[in-house]
């Protein structure tokens, strides 16, 4: 009985210390802040959420995305320096322009179809970047395509500049 009279003498000290806010776990008994800090140190980590098809589609849109701004950048760029009325250094711009175009566009695109989760934006960039070194690639297997919407001259020069990197029939 000698046992009993110590664990009420034990437990109501350990009461009086948790209502004077002086909490203390003995080492024999596992509380909240202890199994918080079991749990920190060796608990099982939370798995990652794999991706739904819905998360899959999104990333490919990113993508596209991602070179339509470069392409509707260069486009909208090309068309606008053809006007005339807009101060000369709109017309010193060249690449720099495109990029601006296309820069607020992948803004807009990123707003509107929410791509701001490190995979879709990471999307949308590399889309971009991919755009703007291939389209010499582009150019040159599909220069109809090109000289309706550039002039000839450019597609041309697009054309040529791409010529190694022609999809043949023969390989």
């Amino acid at each position: 009985m000698i046992v009993a009279a110590d664990q009420k003498s034990a437990f109501h000290a350990r009461l009086n210390r948790i209502n004077k806010g002086q909490q203390f776990e003995h080492a024999d008994v596992a509380g909240k802040s202890t199994h918080k800090a079991f749990k920190r140190q060796f608990g099982t980590k939370p798995r990652k959420p794999k991706r739904t098809f819905a998360d899959n589609l999104m990333v490919l849109i990113a993508f596209l995305s991602g070179m339509s701004a470069v392409l509707l950048g260069r486009l909208i760029y090309f068309k606008m320096s053809k006007m005339q009325g807009f101060p000369e250094a709109f017309y010193k711009l060249e690449d720099r322009g495109m990029m601006l175009f296309a820069l607020v566009l992948a803004g807009t695109m990123m707003a509107l179809l929410h791509l701001f989760s490190k995979q879709r934006f990471s999307a949308l960039l590399i889309g971009s970047l991919v755009m703007h070194y291939g389209e010499a690639a582009v150019a040159s297997n599909a220069p109809e395509l090109w000289s309706s919407m550039f002039s000839a001259d450019y597609a041309a020069l697009m054309a040529e500049e791409g010529k190694d990197y022609r999809v043949t029939p023969q390989g």
